[in-house]
């Protein structure tokens, strides 16, 4: 909570107490005037937000019972506690609803630049094969974030409005829903000019059905030491694409019921886990895993997003002459990275493009053929701390390594969303799905093992990943052989 919205709870709970035993009302001017001075000072220095309409109403009962000299808790034994219970629930939900859904702060970064971005909206001459029309063209947003020279600009809102739009819409909520992110302060100028230099280049894809820039925590502190990511947004498969007409596509509902939410692919996921949980031997093991890495659904998603990598990389050249980002594209340096099904997306599109030099798969399972072959470039792999009976699929997917340097790391207390906003945005547990470590603990041991990787590969680096375990114990991390 923000410093006046503390001073209105405070306010909310001294208020019921003092009113219900204060005798003299004399002062009663002076007394409203103060609680409608705080709440005004509130809403012009910290703005409204929905999290806190019930102290609002709580305040707005207590000003008007001030007005017409009523006691709060005046009457019988049994109002008293109707009152009483009714002013707990207030206070309780008060308190709760602004700490949970918080008004964040994103981690400060620590490079040496600062961040701009700008949207790149890219037409491919590849068929849409998510929609029902066979005359749509795969169509992508790329939201560019690069070290940037500032002078007057300002700093953009934290997500941009189809982010915020579909974000509710997942979930069938208002669109002013997310509104209160207006007060998120981003450490990103918009449209800025690039800094000066070249820069290597990493492409990051998101994960199924997510925010396509919801990683401003990771994303701001990697473009601060002197990267230059182009964030993809997966048109269909995110939560929603905001293009340049200020049209919103939202994830396609209708191709997920045909072909990833059907009994058939329920089925099938039901036959994984209980061969998996039903296995016997690490023979047993590894058949389940490879049935279950085979033939699921996101393998034939993670070959469409390689795809998609490809296409932006397609277009560097162009962009490197013909752009705002002529002459800062280092495109003898390519590394992609991504989360859940954007990481299991990395080490397919290694295996697709020869022009990637390295890659890291943040939480992704590597669903696909993988484990029929191995990775033919440097990759890290950082999986959150999965609890049993979670099915452990990358041991079997990653069983030969690579043909290079192979970093297997794990983050112990951590979760799926670990990678993501979400544990800053949603300040409960077990509703975040970030497990127990603090939120920017985590994002410190991703940024500096996924930087620390990718300047070894990219900028020609010497540093030895296996030591930030001294540093964060928290970090498991090997060598695969």
């Amino acid at each position: 909570m923000r410093i006046f919205e503390i001073i209105l709870l405070l306010l909310s709970v001294a208020s019921i107490f003092y009113f219900s035993i204060r005798k003299n009302t004399a002062y009663k001017k002076i007394e409203l005037v103060t609680i409608l001075s705080l709440l005004l000072i509130h809403f012009i220095f910290e703005g409204y937000r929905w999290q806190m309409i019930p102290i609002y109403l709580l305040l707005f009962i207590i000003s008007f019972c001030v007005f017409k000299e009523y006691s709060i808790l005046k009457g019988n034994w049994f109002l008293k506690i109707i009152k009483i219970i009714f002013l707990v629930i207030f206070l309780v939900i008060g308190f709760t609803l602004p700490t949970a859904i918080p008004v964040f702060e994103l981690p400060k970064t620590t490079g040496n630049y600062k961040i701009g971005s700008q949207y790149i909206h890219l037409k491919t001459d590849r068929e849409e094969t998510i929609t029902e029309n066979s005359d749509d063209k795969r169509e992508l947003m790329i939201k560019v974030w690069y070290p940037a020279t500032i002078k007057n600009e300002k700093k953009e809102p934290y997500l941009n409005n189809g982010d915020r739009f579909s974000f509710a819409a997942k979930y069938g909520l208002p669109k002013s829903t997310f509104n209160y992110l207006d007060n998120v302060e981003t450490h990103t100028y918009e449209k800025p000019k690039v800094a000066d230099g070249k820069f290597p280049v990493l492409i990051f894809s998101h994960g199924s059905y997510s925010k396509a820039s919801g990683y401003y925590a990771i994303i701001e502190e990697i473009v601060s030491q002197g990267y230059i990511v182009l964030n993809i947004n997966h048109t269909y498969e995110s939560t929603g694409t905001l293009f340049p007409d200020g049209s919103i596509k939202l994830y396609n509902q209708a191709y997920d019921k045909k072909y990833i939410s059907n009994q058939k692919t329920a089925e099938l996921a039901w036959k994984m886990q209980q061969d998996y949980a039903n296995a016997k031997n690490e023979g047993e093991r590894f058949k389940a895993s490879e049935f279950a890495l085979k033939n699921y659904i996101p393998g034939v998603i993670s070959k469409r997003w390689s795809q998609d990598i490809s296409s932006v990389i397609d277009e560097l050249e162009n962009w490197n002459t013909n752009s705002y980002l002529a002459h800062h594209l280092d495109i003898s340096k390519i590394g992609v990275f991504g989360h859940s099904q954007g990481g299991t997306s990395v080490a397919q599109s290694i295996l697709d493009d020869k022009r990637i030099v390295a890659g890291a798969n943040l939480d992704g399972v590597q669903w696909g053929t993988m484990i029929d072959t191995l990775v033919t470039k440097p990759f890290l792999n950082i999986s959150s701390d999965w609890k049993a009976p979670h099915p452990n699929y990358n041991k079997y997917a990653y069983r030969n390594g690579g043909t290079n340097v192979f970093y297997d790391a794990k983050i112990k207390n951590s979760g799926h969303s670990s990678f993501m906003d979400i544990p800053l945005m949603i300040n409960i547990p077990t509703l975040n799905e970030a497990g127990t470590l603090n939120p920017k603990e985590g994002y410190q041991i991703i940024t500096e093992t996924v930087i620390s990787f990718f300047d070894n590969h990219l900028k020609n680096k010497q540093n030895d990943l296996l030591k930030l375990k001294e540093k964060h114990p928290l970090l498991e991390i090997k060598i695969k052989k």
